[in-house]
């Protein structure tokens, strides 16, 4: 079964300060993420860079909601799917 959730990590950090949220995408043993049009400060992560920010959480929770959904419409043939190819057809 393949996992969904929101990751930032410290070693993106851009040159303006910004890190760009993820969706991570876990299922066979692999990952694979998407890039989100959302990118926060350190100020609006936690010590452990989780998202702080009210309004960018509410927006990824919501797109990982709607991913969820897909995934368990996509139902038995998801096992036919590797993490690139579920990747692809979410986006």
């Amino acid at each position: 079964m393949a996992t969904i959730s929101s990751k930032v990590f410290r070693h993106h950090k851009k040159t303006d300060g910004t890190y760009n949220v993820k969706i991570c995408i876990y299922h066979k043993k692999e990952r694979v993420y998407i890039n989100t049009p959302h990118y926060l400060t350190e100020k609006k992560l936690s010590s452990i860079f989780t998202i702080k920010d009210p309004l960018v959480t509410r927006l990824v929770n919501d797109k990982l909601e709607d991913y969820r959904e897909t995934i368990s419409r996509i139902g038995n043939k998801l096992d036919l799917l590797d993490a690139h190819e579920l990747r692809d057809y979410l986006l």
